[in-house]
């Protein structure tokens, strides 16, 4: 659970969430599905522990000892949830665009111009090999 709380960056709650959450999670840090994560305050008094008995620091020297002998590298990283929503398509044919000029810059400007309804916000993603217009 430290592990995942220094590499995701991750507060004690947020820890405790994605155990609960992630079955990934909960088997990386040895837990069964039908078990229940530790709450905050134990993970907060666990660690308070290690570190008033220096073993917090040679615990994460031998881990990382431990990953560089299989040449593995660990960066910190995000959780990201990457579900798509889907907005109405583009219509097909030709797109206009409308070309601005500021005053006081001097600077011409393209911008793409959409149908009404269509969501200029959206973008296309490619998911499970198909493309989906959306966000």
């Amino acid at each position: 659970m430290c592990l995942l709380k220094s590499w995701y960056g991750l507060s004690d709650y947020k820890v405790e969430n994605k155990l609960n959450d992630s079955i990934s999670i909960s088997y990386f840090c040895g837990m069964n599905i039908d078990e229940v994560a530790p709450d905050h305050s134990t993970l907060s008094r666990f660690r308070t522990a290690l570190t008033k008995t220096k073993t917090f620091e040679k615990l994460f020297s031998i881990i990382n000892a431990q990953l560089e002998d299989h040449n593995i590298i660990v960066k910190k990283g995000i959780i990201v949830d990457a579900s798509g929503i889907d907005t109405p398509r583009r219509l097909k044919g030709k797109t206009n665009y409308k070309v601005t000029q500021d005053r006081t810059e001097e600077e011409v400007r393209v911008k793409k111009q959409y149908a009404s309804s269509v969501d200029a916000d959206g973008r296309w993603l490619k998911k499970r090999g198909k493309y989906h217009f959306g966000f």
